[in-house]
């Protein structure tokens, strides 16, 4: 008899440029128990995802990308990687009684063979199979799958339309705020690292608004000369692309949900009981309390910027997101949750 078709997954792109929130979305969303949570799993050296990197911004190739999904999307579903958090509740997937020490056993397989062995950071290593021992193998297929991607604009919009069934979460943090946080985290003075996610990004932030511009005639007048922009400003130009086109391609999609970054921060609880509405998951007092712990001291960070931020990158975001259909959203009334 022919094999039956594999069970249909449910699982959600979680997208949102690098130091806008996702991290702190995703371990909201780790809090229900029928979530399995995946932080960036296409960074790793070996990974399912890893096979979608020439996808991540850009997609050229849309039957070798057709080919290519689903597969990575199973694989990654069954794995676990070494940048994933430890689940801090008892999974609705993990047998009982394992949790802990198969994390312990998970995170020690990858300090001594990642970094003993291979002789490289265990966060860049591969990703391994949940151990039979640890986990439900049904139970986890039948869970929420949640891929936290950053700027993975690409993957995102192209899942939007070719794949009703995926779910796309999109932070979006004020673009004063990610400049604050993209300064203290990627820039350390003269001299400092390069702009972007590291050397997984192939490409430079030039050369991605280049492609940007060469796609798209709009884009191209909107962004002039990529080449006299200082580095603080391409960065957020950037930002706006990926913020920009996602929300376009998925604004009047009923499986696309916009959170916005400061929402989350000003009422952890109200924003994490939409989020958690949208994707069918259940709430309850327990992971409302867990969700306001998590979230102390949001607010005061959410706000920071406008204290610390220096009146010339002030300028340099008010010149960016000008003109953007965002401008209005950190106005709006109550904020938005789902898409506008």
């Amino acid at each position: 008899m022919p094999a039956a078709d594999p069970m249909p997954l449910a699982y959600a792109l979680l997208i949102g440029q690098g130091r806008s929130g996702t991290n702190f979305l995703l371990s909201l969303l780790d809090q229900s128990a029928a979530t399995h949570c995946r932080n960036e799993p296409d960074q790793l050296d070996s990974s399912a995802f890893a096979g979608l990197s020439e996808f991540r911004f850009f997609v050229s190739d849309e039957p070798r990308l057709r080919e290519l999904f689903e597969p990575a999307v199973r694989r990654a579903a069954a794995c676990v990687g070494p940048r994933d958090h430890m689940a801090e509740v008892e999974k609705d997937w993990l047998r009982r009684g394992r949790r802990r020490a198969g994390y312990f056993f998970l995170r020690q397989r990858y300090r001594v063979v990642e970094r003993l062995i291979r002789r490289r950071t265990p966060m860049d290593g591969k990703e391994l199979t949940f151990p039979s021992w640890m986990v439900q193998a049904e139970r986890l297929e039948r869970s929420l799958h949640v891929f936290k991607l950053n700027a993975a604009v690409g993957l995102g919009v192209w899942a939007l339309a070719a794949r009703p069934e995926a779910r796309v979460l999109h932070i979006v943090r004020h673009p004063g705020g990610f400049a604050k946080s993209w300064l203290e985290r990627w820039v350390r003075g003269e001299g400092g690292m390069d702009r972007g996610q590291g050397n997984a990004d192939r490409l430079s932030d030039e050369d991605r608004l280049r492609e940007v511009a060469r796609r798209d005639a709009r884009w191209a007048a909107l962004l002039g000369d990529v080449d006299a922009m200082g580095r603080a400003e391409g960065e957020l130009w950037w930002w706006r692309y990926v913020n920009e086109a996602l929300h376009e391609a998925g604004r009047t999609r009923p499986r696309y949900t916009r959170v916005l970054y400061e929402d989350l921060a000003r009422d952890p609880e109200g924003s994490s009981r939409e989020v958690y509405r949208a994707c069918g998951l259940e709430w309850g007092e327990a992971i409302a309390m867990r969700v306001r712990s998590i979230a102390a001291g949001a607010e005061q960070i959410a706000r920071a910027w406008k204290d610390e931020l220096e009146p010339g990158m002030v300028a340099t975001v008010e010149k960016v997101l000008h003109g953007s259909a965002m401008e209005r959203w950190w106005s709006e009334s109550g904020g938005a949750h789902a898409a506008a």
